[in-house]
């Protein structure tokens, strides 16, 4: 009877988690973020193409980029429609559902309490939070590092208990979710280098005598079956791969530690100096000054809140002690078992912490670092039980038992509340933020559809933009799927772009509108100038804070051969 009553009450606990996470990844999606940044946009160009019937592995847009994701928002844009909070659906699904895989991946190595803290902490993270509600792949990442371990950790335990028609389903899922994660983000890429270091520990203990390799065949089966479906999972990714080579690599070369000009910039001109500095900056970001980018981050607040930071320290300790306990059964002939987790978070956490410091682009770098994420929640969580129990076992002794917990609850709560603050009280008001998003996009794009729908036969207006950008607002008024390479629905756009890097826009003939955003308000006082009494002013538009985000001015004079602009060029 109290058994269930536990096992009761931690279902409900877990529930009642990823409901707070849900709600913490929900709440105001339709108005904050603001806006749709561009690399997210080109996701949702993607889910076109899946919509359409274009389904791949890897699309080659932005550099290359794994395709599981955009068959989250291909979900969403079908049941929702085109739209900014639309593509911030699937992220905030991958959030919460990583909460949970947080729960289940540490409970399995350190029971119930610490698979508890651990998503506590996670749903409550204002990192986690705020790359769960911007659309960005990485997010995915944790994700698959979670589910895989909670898998094979439950591979051993129902294999310790003989239930091993049970290990083969468990096998089958570990084996799909370590390939599943190569669909996600290159990052996830690290986890070979983690499972081939795992392999080499189990072969190692195996020379001993006393272990052999009978400890390794127990396991036989249920690695054969893993290795099998990753195998098959694998193979849709490894064949594009096969014939489209050059996309493997991606934009990795262009931000590397190894980029002469990177070099130069960050580390004094040498390679070590430049990796000092992206492995100071990243170790740095989870305690004193963070990312500073708003989409990836409570800008410059560190990655963790005071509290869990220090549990990472401790469980990092404890891992680290762990490990070496690990080795040293090893040579005395012990057989491990679920004690294999120490070495193996220690590498996850290497793992995933190697492609953030092998690059020098934007560090601290919240997002190149989201994969660090499930171990450091699950070594925080795993301290944070420890030393919950040591603290009860010391108030039992001087019978302030309910002191104690009325401490350990509000303790918890308040900085869970600290968390969320940073991103609903300070992110979600900054001016900067909404410039980061760029809110102004949404805005123009609306305009232009509007435009569109009352003037269907005037010309259409030009935007005078980085092409960059435009991403943005072609997905928003978007008439059609496209590929990246693909320009057949040019001439269907609803405006065109004047490139707003190559030099001021043309003088547009009368009757004709053009348009400047928030990055080009400069070019539109020079414009104004420049054609003063040959276009007049539409309107301008400012965001909240009082910043103008766009101004339209049309023609005035009729076209000339001077002024007339290639609207399909």
């Amino acid at each position: 009877m109290k058994r269930k009553l536990i096992l009761l009450g931690v279902s409900l606990a877990i529930v009642a988690i990823g409901a707070l996470a849900g709600a913490v990844r929900l709440y105001d999606i339709k108005n904050y973020p603001a806006g749709l940044f561009p690399d997210v946009a080109a996701n949702g160009e993607d889910a076109l193409l899946i919509l359409k019937g274009d389904t791949r592995p890897f699309y080659p847009r932005g550099n290359g980029r794994e395709a599981l994701f955009f068959y989250l928002d291909a979900i969403s844009i079908k049941a929702f429609g085109i739209g900014v909070w639309q593509m911030y659906l699937g992220s905030i699904a991958v959030g919460v559902a990583t909460v949970i895989a947080i729960y289940f991946a540490t409970s399995v190595y350190f029971g119930r309490l610490a698979g508890l803290l651990a998503a506590t902490f996670l749903a409550t993270s204002s990192w986690h939070v705020a790359l769960s509600r911007t659309g960005f792949r990485a997010i995915m990442v944790p994700l698959f590092v979670a589910l895989f371990t909670w898998f094979v950790g439950r591979v051993v335990q129902v294999v310790k208990k003989k239930q091993i028609g049970l290990s083969y389903w468990y096998a089958v899922l570990s084996g799909a979710a370590f390939s599943g994660g190569f669909y996600t983000y290159i990052a996830y890429r690290s986890m070979i280098g983690v499972v081939l270091g795992i392999v080499v520990l189990l072969l190692l203990a195996a020379l001993h005598p006393k272990i052999g390799l009978p400890h390794i065949k127990k396991y036989r089966s249920q690695a054969g079956i893993a290795l099998a479906c990753a195998i098959l999972v694998i193979l849709p990714l490894a064949s594009y791969f096969y014939h489209h080579p050059k996309e493997f690599i991606g934009r990795a070369g262009q931000v590397s530690i190894f980029n002469k000009q990177l070099e130069q910039q960050f580390g004094g001109g040498t390679l070590l100096g430049t990796l000092q500095y992206s492995v100071t900056g990243t170790i740095l970001s989870f305690f004193t000054h963070g990312d500073i980018n708003w989409r990836q981050n409570v800008s410059g607040y560190p990655l963790l809140n005071p509290l869990v930071g220090l549990l990472f320290v401790l469980g990092l300790l404890f891992v680290l002690k762990g490990t070496w306990d690990v080795f040293v059964k090893m040579t005395s002939g012990k057989i491990i078992h679920l004690g294999m987790i120490f070495p193996y978070l220690l590498l996850v956490l290497l793992g995933m912490m190697a492609p953030v410091v092998t690059t020098a682009e934007g560090i601290p770098h919240a997002l190149r670092s989201v994969g660090m994420a499930a171990p450091i929640y699950i070594m925080a969580g795993f301290a944070g039980a420890l030393c919950i129990r040591y603290v009860l076992a010391w108030a039992k002794k001087r019978k302030i038992i309910g002191i104690a917990y009325g401490a350990i609850i509000g303790i918890i709560i308040v900085f869970g509340m600290y968390d969320i603050s940073l991103y609903f009280v300070i992110s979600r008001n900054s001016p900067e933020a909404y410039i980061e998003y760029r809110g102004d996009l949404t805005v123009i794009s609306a305009y232009i559809k509007e435009y569109a729908q009352r003037h269907p036969n005037n010309p259409r207006p030009i935007l005078d933009i980085d092409p960059y950008f435009a991403q943005t607002t072609h997905f928003l008024d978007s008439v059609g799927a496209s590929d990246y390479t693909d320009h057949s629905l040019d001439s269907k756009q609803l405006y065109s772009v004047a490139d707003s890097t190559k030099g001021l826009g043309p003088l547009v003939p009368a009757g004709q509108q053009i348009i400047f955003t928030q990055s080009t308000m400069w070019d539109a006082d020079q414009y104004a100038q420049k054609y003063k009494g040959s276009i007049k002013l539409i309107t301008t538009q400012v965001n909240k804070f009082g910043a103008e985000i766009m101004r339209v001015y049309e023609g005035i004079k009729p076209a000339t051969p001077d002024n007339s602009f290639d609207l399909d060029a």
